[in-house]
């Protein structure tokens, strides 16, 4: 091999390589577009991955790839809410950390993502502990505060208290105090009177209670089995009542609105702001304090936020036309000439013959000019924006505007000095947005479009020129939901304009009047296509507790947990400790019972004979035992025919009288059967396995849609494969719909004017992938099957398959 050969094989192998990268792109780019047109998000970032390795510094690519991880983000965190909603928390976790990792600033995924975590967790054991956040902290705060004295009493057992005559309330609190164990001391300025009392069958907090409430009283707990008791007035209050100091930081909530809700709601005086800090510090009685935490609670979340995907179509015509005879100026000039430029005088007029003037006539043009012109403007703007606050798109120019002033200050004399400046002005397509996200996931959009262009200038001396803006405006407040397109469109503007010019007189005679003149049509038009999608992706983490009322007691008497005259109403309650035992809660259970009118006691069973027809309903069961086990569904076997061709036939003079079904309605075949293939399977988890749909049809079919559900939690369709039972793609259209999770809609349909068809096939092949071991059941189902003729075809059967998930195969190694 000579050197030449050998570079020229060189060259024409590293011209190959080349021209092979750039097929391999080519290939790569328009698999990334067919997965954007396909709406398949995932695989057009995985090719658009690729371009980019290929091509890092190819903006194209890169803003391509943004856009590609953003709907691939939107998309896995839609899949994720429906298994929210089906309650497979499983599933739904691996879309929200799929829609993070696309798109980390989607909020409200993550929010969505440690609720499914936190549900998949509480069904696992042995899950470690995590670092403690600073929510976690305040929550550990609040559950564990500096506690004041609890009041233990040393009996807990029910008294009856009796005094039909009015007694000495001294006396009567004493006599508590020692049936109950509780030392009872008294406010120097509280005076004994008389009161009169009957309760029956109370503990030692609702005697007291009730008590101090027939007295107008109020206690504090000084320890254990100590309590002081004083009368009920706002001096003593203040003298009594131990007061808190607790400094709340707040997240998201403003601080001079946190401040105005706690002095309007709970009358607190005593709030200190801290604008550095976002904090507010109170200090109060301990209800108050616990009052301001819950409403500090409800109030402090974090405000949406919404990304708006905008898809603007602006799309410019212009047709020109100009056809006919025109004349290069529409006048004839007669001018002197003289062959010098010395003035003319009277004497010389008598001079002038033909040779001194000149004409100018005219040139004639023939015009012949068509012209259409089509411009087209699109953008695919995303706009993220809180809720509240506004967001502007401006997709245009900026025209500068000459203004002008006199300056009349620096002058002398009658000279005004003038100067120009300049204001820049949008044109364009301006879009402003104000977004309110309601709490059932529907958004308000507060919109203003303005569309404005340049349609002439005017001229505004001094060589300047004005521009003429025209402008278009709609200001609207739409709803809609998470995710809805919202389109707008008739935002159009036609500008048509007609010229004609010829010779007079010439150009007015019919038909032959079109060679002496022109005509010119000039047609401009705008159109203006916009449609809005809002995508939620920040919401308000709202709980049940925000929701629930907060018990607050009196106008008077503010306390956590409503009208308790205690001082310290803690949520437990001072005398909350160990509870009544099981059998002491079915002792006074069963009393109840004995205590019932004997209209609703337990009534004796009376056996009925052997020829009763009725039998008497059940007296009550024992409410303490455990359900019985339900007994098995009885199941009557098919009767022994008689070889009778009806379908009914008269019972026995044994039996009671009654309409028997006979061998006829048992041995009718069905007219579409579908089954499972195989029926039962037994895999191990992370192993894929295929089931088919088979068929057997007696009669002709055309179309035949069937329903697969399964259990999400452990079962995933990874693809569908049409079958060729109602034929090939030239015959059929196969029907495949997997949105749903946990139902898959596999059929096919004829197209129209083809016969149906008869017979057994396969419908469909689908492949599943295990994904947590148990037990599953595919269910089959099928409705609206249609015959040859298209009308619905009655008794259609399918029988499902059952699923063994075994779990996974460990090595020996790990």
């Amino acid at each position: 091999m000579t050197p030449r050969s050998k570079t020229n094989r060189i060259l024409a192998l590293a011209a190959l390589a080349v021209v092979a990268a750039g097929c391999a792109s080519y290939r790569t780019q328009r698999s990334a577009t067919l997965a954007e047109s396909r709406e398949d998000w995932d695989a057009a970032v995985v090719h658009y991955l690729d371009l980019t390795d290929r091509q890092p510094g190819n903006v194209r690519w890169r803003s391509a790839l943004l856009r590609a991880k953003l709907r691939a983000s939107q998309a896995h965190f839609a899949a994720g809410r429906r298994f929210v909603e089906a309650g497979v928390p499983e599933r739904a976790m691996l879309e929200f950390q799929q829609a993070v990792q696309l798109d980390p600033t989607n909020q409200y995924a993550q929010v969505e993502l440690d609720k499914s975590r936190v549900a998949v967790e509480s069904r696992l054991a042995g899950t470690g502990v995590p670092t403690p956040t600073l929510d976690e902290l305040k929550r550990t705060a609040r559950e564990t505060p500096a506690q004041p004295p609890m009041l233990n009493p040393r009996s807990r057992r029910p008294i009856s208290l009796a005094f039909p005559q009015p007694q000495s309330l001294f006396a009567i609190y004493q006599a508590l105090g020692k049936a109950f164990g509780i030392n009872i001391l008294f406010d120097p300025q509280l005076r004994d009177q008389d009161l009169a009392i009957e309760l029956r069958d109370v503990t030692a907090q609702t005697a007291l209670e009730t008590l101090m409430r027939s007295a107008g009283h109020f206690y504090k707990v000084i320890d254990e089995h100590t309590i002081l008791v004083a009368q009920d007035n706002p001096q003593n209050r203040k003298t009594y009542e131990d007061l808190v100091i607790q400094t709340f930081f707040l997240s998201n909530a403003e601080v001079k609105d946190v401040v105005q809700l706690l002095r309007s709601l709970i009358g607190s005086r005593n709030v200190a702001p801290n604008e550095q800090l976002n904090a507010v510090t109170i200090r109060d009685t301990i209800d108050k304090v616990r009052i301001a935490q819950r409403l500090i609670e409800g109030i402090d979340k974090s405000k949406s936020e919404v990304v708006v995907d905008v898809e603007l179509i602006q799309v410019n015509t212009t047709k020109l036309r100009d056809i006919g005879i025109s004349l290069s100026s529409n006048q004839i000039a007669q001018t002197l000439d003289l062959g010098e430029d010395a003035p003319v005088r009277l004497a010389d007029l008598r001079h002038l013959t033909q040779n001194s003037w000149s004409l100018t006539i005219p040139s004639i043009i023939y015009d012949f000019v068509k012209t259409n012109t089509d411009a087209q403007l699109l953008a695919k703007p995303q706009v993220r924006i809180t809720e509240g606050e506004k967001g502007n798109l401006h997709i245009g120019d900026r025209v500068p505007i000459p203004v002008t002033t006199f300056n009349t200050q620096q002058t002398s004399g009658g000279n005004i000095i003038p100067i120009t400046s300049f204001q820049y002005q949008d044109v364009g397509i301006r879009i402003d947005l104000e977004p309110r996200v309601h709490h059932n996931k529907e958004v308000t959009l507060k919109l203003k479009i303005e569309v404005s262009q340049i349609t002439g200038f005017q001229d505004a001396g001094g060589g300047q020129r004005q521009p003429i803006i025209g402008t278009r405006t709609i200001e609207s407040t739409i709803r809609l939901k998470d995710g809805e397109t919202n389109f707008l469109a008739g935002l159009i503007r036609t500008d048509e304009t007609n010229a004609e010019s010829g010779l007079p007189g010439l150009s007015d005679i019919p038909v032959l009047g079109r060679l002496f003149g022109k005509t010119t049509v000039d047609v401009r038009r705008t159109d203006v296509m916009l449609t809005l999608t809002p995508h939620i992706i920040r919401t308000p983490d709202v709980t049940a507790a925000d929701l629930a009322p907060i018990w607050v007691g009196t106008e008077a008497n503010l306390s956590f947990r409503g009208g308790s005259p205690r001082v310290e109403s803690e949520a437990e309650g001072p005398f909350d400790g160990s509870a009544e035992t099981q059998e002491l809660l079915e002792q006074r259970i069963r009393e109840q019972v004995d205590q019932l009118p004997a209209g609703l006691r337990q009534q004796p069973i009376v056996t009925p004979g052997d020829d009763s027809l009725l039998s008497p309903a059940s007296g009550p069961r024992n409410i303490f035992a455990p359900p019985e086990a339900p007994a098995e569904d009885f199941k009557p076997e098919p009767p022994e025919v008689d070889g009778l061709d009806s379908s009914l036939r008269r019972a026995t003079d044994g039996d009671p009288l009654a309409l028997i079904p006979t061998a006829a309605s048992y041995s009718a075949a069905p007219s579409v059967a579908l089954h499972l293939e195989p029926s039962v399977v037994s895999v191990r988890a992370g192993d894929r396995f295929q089931v088919a749909v088979e068929v057997d049809a007696r009669v002709p079919i055309s179309r035949l849609p069937s329903t697969l559900r399964f259990d999400p939690g452990l079962l995933v369709v990874e693809a569908v494969e049409a079958g060729d039972f109602l034929g090939g793609e030239e015959a059929a259209e196969a029907i495949s719909d997997g949105l749903a999770p946990g139902e898959l809609v596999v059929g096919a349909s004829r197209f129209a004017g083809d016969p149906g068809i008869a017979g057994r096939g396969r419908l469909a092949l689908i492949t599943f992938r295990a994904f947590a071991d148990g037990e599953a059941t595919l269910e089959l189902s099928a409705s609206g099957v249609l015959d040859g003729a298209a009308a619905p075809v009655a008794g259609v059967e399918a029988t499902g398959a059952a699923v063994e998930v075994r779990p996974a195969r460990v090595d020996a190694d790990e």
